[in-house]
C-alpha cells in the first residue's frame, strides 16, 4: 500500500472532524437499536421470514433509488445543513411514529417508519462521505475513513446488543425514547461543525441537475479505468448472494430455528460490530502489507468462513454450540469485508475530484446495494420454503461467494497500478462496497 494512506493522528483528529465522529456515534447507535428492535418486533409479531426480508427489502428501496440524488445534494447544499436538518427531522418523524405506535401497534406502521428512515439515510449518508475528504489532510484518509469505519461498527456492536437487553426486558417504546434522544444530541452537535462548502454553479431546474451530475458520475465510473463498472457489478453479485443471506439468515436461524432469545440476535448483531472495528483497527496494519489486486483473499475468507455457519445448524440439537459458530463466523466475515471496504473507500476518496465525490459515492452506492433488495426477498422465501433444511441455503450461499471472490481475482489485476509508489494516480477510478 503506498505510503501515502497512512499518517499520524495529528493530521486527522482535528476541531471538526472529532466533532463529526463524536455526532456520528451518537446518531449511529440511536439509529442501531432503532433499526434492530424495529425488526425483531416485526419478526416476533409475525414469526416469519418472508415478513421480515420484505419490510427490510423494501426499506432499502428508497436508499437504492435516492442515493445519487443524496449524492448531488451533497455537492451543491451545505453538508453541515443537510446532516443537521436530518438528524433533527429524524428525532420529530419517530416522536409521531411512537405517538401512533402506542394506540395501534401494527407491522405496516413500523414498514412506513423503515422506509422513511431509509429515505433519510439516502441524503445523509453521501454527505458524511464527502465531507471527510474536507475535514483531514490528503495523506490522512486511510486513518480517517478507518475512524469513520470503526465507529460504523461500534455502534453495530453496542446498538444491537443493548437494544436487545432493552427490547426483550422493557420492549419497544424505551427505545425509540433512546433513539430520539440520540438523533436530537447528535442534531445539535453538527449545528457546531466548520464543513468547507463551495457552492457549484446551476446547471437549470433540479431535474436537469441531478441528470447532469448523475451523467458526470457515471462518464467518471465508465470511461476512466476499463473494468470498474464490471467490477462493481461483481460486488453487486456479493451482494445478491452473501450480505442479502447474512441479513435475513442471521434472524431466522437464531430466533426461528434455534429457538433462542432476542438478546442472543442482538449478541449475533454485536460479534459482527466486533469484527467491524477489528477490520478498521487491522487496516492500518494490514492495508500496508497487502496490495489492493490481491485483496481478493479477504472476500474468499469472507465465503469460507460461511461453510461452518451452515454446517453447524444442519440439526439444530445443539443450539449453543451451533451460536458460538455463529459468532466467530460472522466476526470473521465482517473483518475481512470491513478491511476490504475501507481500502476501496480510500481509494474512491484519493482520486475522485472534490465536486464529484458525493455523486459518485452515491452511484457506487446504488450499484452496490441494488441486489440487496431482491436478495433479501429471495431468501425470506427461501427460509420459509425449506424451514428444518435452511441450512442448505446458507451452505449454497457460501459456495456462491466463494465462486464469485475466485472470479473476483481476475478483475483486481486490472488495478494493480493502484499498488505502487509513493503517490497514487491523479484522477483514475476506484471501487468501493
Amino acid at each position: 500500500m503506498p505510503k501515502s494512506l497512512s499518517t499520524s493522528p495529528k493530521k486527522v483528529f482535528r476541531r471538526d472532524f472529532t466533532l463529526m465522529v463524536i455526532g456520528q456515534i451518537i446518531s449511529l447507535f440511536g439509529n442501531a437499536i432503532l433499526r434492530f428492535s424495529l425488526s425483531v418486533c416485526v419478526l416476533d409479531m409475525t414469526g416469519s421470514a418472508g415478513a421480515f426480508a420484505g419490510i427490510s427489502a423494501l426499506s432499502m428501496v428508497p436508499t437504492i433509488l435516492l442515493s445519487p440524488v443524496g449524492g448531488v445534494l451533497a455537492d451543491r447544499v451545505s453538508r453541515k445543513r443537510i446532516m443537521a436538518a436530518l438528524d433533527f427531522v429524524t428525532a420529530a418523524m419517530l416522536i409521531v411514529f411512537t405517538f401512533f405506535f402506542q394506540s395501534t401497534p401494527s407491522v405496516a406502521l413500523i414498514g412506513a417508519a423503515m422506509v422513511i428512515l431509509s429515505i433519510i439515510q439516502s441524503f445523509y449518508q453521501p454527505s458524511v462521505q464527502a465531507s471527510i475528504p474536507s475535514l483531514v489532510e490528503q495523506e490522512g484518509l486511510m486513518t480517517a475513513n478507518g475512524t469513520v469505519a470503526q465507529v460504523n461498527a461500534l455502534a453495530n456492536l453496542l446498538g444491537p446488543i443493548l437494544g436487545g437487553v432493552l427490547y426483550g426486558v422493557v420492549g419497544l417504546f424505551p427505545v425509540l425514547y433512546v433513539s430520539i434522544v440520540c438523533f436530537f444530541f447528535s442534531a445539535v452537535m453538527e449545528c457546531f461543525l466548520r464543513i468547507p462548502f463551495i457552492r457549484q454553479e446551476k446547471r437549470g431546474g433540479a431535474f436537469r441537475t441531478v441528470v447532469t451530475d448523475f451523467s458526470e458520475a457515471l462518464h467518471f465510473l465508465s470511461k476512466e479505468r476499463e473494468g470498474l463498472l464490471q467490477l462493481l457489478f461483481l460486488v453487486a453479485g456479493i451482494n445478491l448472494f452473501f450480505s442479502a443471506m447474512v441479513i435475513v439468515g442471521l434472524p431466522y436461524l437464531i430466533k426461528i430455528f434455534l429457538g433462542l432469545s432476542s438478546q442472543m440476535y442482538g449478541l449475533a448483531q454485536g460479534a459482527m460490530g466486533v469484527g467491524s472495528i477489528l477490520g478498521g483497527i487491522f487496516a492500518g496494519v494490514v492495508a500496508k502489507k497487502m496490495k489492493f489486486s490481491n485483496s481478493h483473499v479477504l472476500l474468499l475468507v469472507t465465503g469460507i468462513m460461511t461453510l461452518p455457519m451452515g454446517l453447524s445448524v444442519i440439526t439444530g440439537q445443539w443450539p449453543w454450540a451451533s451460536f458460538g459458530i455463529i459468532l466467530v463466523s460472522v466476526t470473521a466475515m465482517m473483518c475481512c469485508t470491513t478491511l476490504f471496504s475501507v481500502y476501496a473507500q480510500t481509494i474512491l476518496q484519493k482520486l475522485t475530484p472534490t465536486g464529484l465525490l458525493g455523486k459518485v459515492s452515491s452511484f457506487i452506492m446504488v450499484i452496490c446495494m441494488c441486489a440487496l433488495p431482491l436478495g433479501q426477498a429471495l431468501y425470506g422465501v427461501l427460509f420459509d420454503w425449506t424451514q428444518r433444511y435452511s441450512f442448505t441455503i446458507v451452505l449454497l450461499a457460501g459456495a456462491v461467494s466463494i465462486l464469485l471472490a475466485v472470479l473476483s481475482r481476475k478483475m483486481l489485476k486490472k488495478f494493480a497500478d493502484l499498488d505502487g509508489g509513493e503517490e497514487l494516480p491523479a484522477q483514475n477510478s476506484v471501487i468501493e462496497t
